[in-house]
């Protein structure tokens, strides 16, 4: 149990006691679920801190829209690692399977997309396994930006297909060079680059015809300024999927860990994208990007202007400077709270670590 000042206090989290007006009558219950008409009402009572449960005991979803299940990412990671698998061994593509997990997947972040999110992406400790989670995290990511631009079924599920199958090429690259620690030599990168080439071809002969979805594979390294590959392709002459995969590709690929660097943090990588914008990404898409993930994303240790410290575990998509945060066992969110502020960058954990 922790008692809150009244102002603290958010929709969902539930009374650990009873609470009285001043003559001693209850006005709610223990156990009672609060909410916006009920905080107010405890308020018009002149009672300004209330017994919560301790939220250190409960899943951070109460308060947050995370927009996929853990269960779900890890029983997709599965499915495309052994989908890709295959696809090594055999050279066949398993298209339905994939519709099916795009399809799942699309369903599940269009019913939590809201005001409040949490987006959980598959990191892993090693890179062994880059090409799956990165092919999971591009889907997710794409999706993510489309909902925000406002983007709904079939051209949705479009969107997440195109990331989820963008760099199934790179099954034709020997992993001795995809995982290279090193910085690669001229002939190897230009090899690399046919990855796209090869992605279009796989496409192909799976008997998948679906022109916008091919598009944005093939055209995630391209650039709005025209400096991309492998078809100097430039602003809007790049497909909008192609745009969208663009910035999820490079968002994914900074934020992980590679065989020839440490992982960048969500902020240096927003940082980077923003750095970028007109150049390498689109200003509009990039936009959207940033709203769903905030200025400062989920999994970035702060210092507030009270010298509290505390790890953000939400995003405000209505305020990009005032996510929602943990401190200690209390959940803050900085858009309800006028006082407190951001005002240093301390550290980053990946959101499984706390």
């Amino acid at each position: 149990m922790k008692f809150l000042s009244i102002d603290k206090v958010l929709p969902n989290m539930v009374l650990a006691m009873d609470v009285k007006d001043f003559s001693g009558k209850i006005l709610y219950k223990k156990g009672t679920l609060l909410d916006e008409s009920k905080i107010k009402n405890i308020k018009n009572n002149g009672i300004f801190r209330i017994p919560i449960k301790d939220v250190s005991n409960m899943n951070f979803d109460t308060y947050i829209n995370t927009t996929i299940s853990k269960e779900l990412l890890e029983k997709s990671f599965i499915k495309i690692k052994n989908i890709f698998e295959t696809l090594i061994s055999t050279g066949n593509l398993n298209i339905p399977e994939i519709e099916n997990i795009t399809t799942e997947i699309v369903k599940e972040m269009s019913n939590n997309f809201s005001d409040k999110i949490f987006v959980p992406l598959k990191k892993l400790k090693n890179y062994d396994d880059y090409l799956y989670s990165h092919s999971l995290n591009v889907m997710i990511l794409s999706t993510l930006i489309a909902l925000d631009m406002g983007i709904k079924n079939d051209e949705l599920v479009e969107i997440g297909l195109s990331g989820i199958l963008h760099d199934v090429g790179k099954t034709k690259i020997p992993l001795e060079i995809l995982n290279a620690p090193r910085k690669l030599s001229e002939k190897e990168f230009e090899f690399v680059k046919k990855h796209v080439l090869y992605t279009k071809g796989i496409l192909e002969k799976s008997g998948f015809n679906q022109k916008k979805v091919i598009d944005g594979s093939i055209e995630h390294h391209e650039r709005f300024d025209g400096t991309g590959y492998i078809f100097k392709k430039k602003g809007k002459d790049i497909s909008l999927y192609g745009r969208i995969l663009a910035l999820s590709d490079v968002y994914d690929a900074l934020t992980s860990k590679r065989s020839y660097k440490e992982p960048w943090s969500p902020y240096k990588t927003i940082s980077y994208i923003l750095s970028h914008v007109n150049k390498d990404f689109d200003p509009e898409i990039s936009q959207n990007l940033i709203n769903s993930l905030g200025l400062f994303p989920p999994g970035m240790k702060v210092m507030l202007n009270d010298n509290s410290e505390g790890i953000i575990v939400g995003t405000n998509r209505n305020n990009k400077m005032k996510p929602i945060v943990k401190i200690n066992n209390e959940i803050i969110d900085l858009n309800e709270d006028k006082k407190l502020r951001i005002i240093k960058i301390l550290d980053y954990q990946h959101i499984e670590d706390f």
